[in-house]
């Protein structure tokens, strides 16, 4: 490990943003003898978009700040700081988040990058630190802290083991941990009739004495589906800690991108005299897919990626929400129940639920009642910065 000074490099172009958006291959793919295998290379032109105060949506409410740690004229870490100011006025707080956060193991590069981070946070006025996740603890939230032998799945991120202790060491403390359950669909024999006695008798009595009708999503009416979508997000998940509603441009950027891998039979809505009051969206694990376009779709990632696509064997469950007056129905049990019917039909080895913050305890239980198994555990921390 180099004595040398670490420089931080605040990033201020498109060329520098390019490097920031490179540099996780130093970490997960250095040399083909030290490669990590499970990691899931970002596709580099998206995030090159996300980034860019011109181009990605977070700007329209948001400021952020990149920054690059050199030494001896090498790439040996990064990390980006933003604001969220539509939260902010949202929670009324002053809090500001970090993420992007990918270094060298060594504890000088990451205490630079953390310095510098909680420095500019600090000089904006803010009095509390969150990460690490991208512009929204939605998207990639927390560094494993358990499960680091099976690959992640959409919308989950990958990290080395030793990021928790860099993060620890500095003084950040947990914030909240999110799991990830895998439940084996070969257990069920092709039949939904092997599902636990328990779902089945839920289900089933909740469709009889509720009128509740079970459809799948249609396609030719994206947008107003879309718009159903949020409001049953923003409505149902409004307990949660640190909610904010969704912001619609930002909701309809990230359903646009799933729009190419979003299965139809797999997306269910739960309606009442034709008024929706849950919802169930499972999603095709593309992560198996982009594994091998290795971060780019040109020239040959598109056809890698349309190969791996049609092999793909895993599944993910996204969102399940069902509006608070309906919530102790039985109506999670019923939109897992069709869920678990098309899965079925359609052949899949096995169902990832991913993340489930600790606190929610109704999908907790539910993942847990179906025989799911806690296969990953993500954390996130905060730190005062007034301290």
């Amino acid at each position: 490990m180099s004595s040398s000074s670490v420089e931080i490099v605040p990033i201020q172009d498109q060329q520098s943003r390019k490097r920031f958006v490179q540099f996780p291959w130093q970490i997960y793919r250095p040399k083909k003898a030290r490669d990590d295998p499970l990691w899931v290379p970002p596709l580099i032109r998206s995030q090159l978009r996300t980034l860019d105060p011109q181009r990605g949506s977070f700007f329209r409410y948001g400021e952020a700040a990149l920054f690059l740690a050199r030494r001896d004229g090498r790439d040996v870490g990064r990390i980006a700081g933003w604001i969220n100011h539509r939260a902010n006025r949202f929670l009324d707080e002053k809090t500001a988040g970090f993420g992007f956060f990918e270094t060298l193991d060594d504890y000088k590069v990451a205490r630079a990058l953390l310095d510098t981070v909680c420095d500019w946070a600090r000089g904006q006025g803010m009095e509390t630190i969150r990460g690490p996740f991208y512009f929204s603890m939605d998207d990639s939230p927390g560094v494993l802290i358990e499960g680091f032998d099976r690959p992640p799945v959409l919308l989950c991120g990958h990290s080395p083991p030793y990021y928790a202790d860099l993060l620890e060491r500095y003084g950040l403390a947990k914030y909240r941990d999110a799991y990830a359950y895998w439940i084996d669909l070969a257990a069920f024999k092709g039949d939904v009739a092997n599902l636990p006695p328990k779902i089945l008798r839920v289900a089933e009595a909740v469709r009889r004495r509720s009128g509740v009708q079970v459809r799948s999503m249609r396609m030719e009416d994206w947008d107003a589906e879309v718009a159903r979508v949020m409001h049953l997000v923003n409505e149902a998940m409004g307990y949660m800690r640190n909610h904010v509603p969704m912001d619609e441009r930002e909701f309809t950027r990230f359903t646009d991108e799933l729009r190419q891998v979003v299965d139809p039979d797999l997306v269910f809505f739960a309606e009442i005299d034709g008024q929706p009051v849950g919802f169930a969206a499972t999603i095709p694990d593309v992560n198996q897919a982009l594994r091998e376009a290795n971060g780019r779709l040109f020239p040959l990632g598109w056809l890698r990626l349309w190969w791996r696509m049609r092999r793909i064997d895993v599944v993910s469950l996204k969102l399940l929400a069902v509006l608070e007056g309906h919530r102790s129905r039985g109506l999670d049990s019923l939109l897992y129940l069709e869920t678990m019917r098309a899965l079925l039909d359609k052949g899949y080895a096995w169902l990832d639920m991913s993340l489930t913050a600790e606190h929610n305890v109704m999908i907790n239980r539910l993942a847990q009642n179906l025989g799911g198994q806690r296969y990953k555990v993500y954390r996130t921390y905060h730190r005062d910065l007034e301290s």
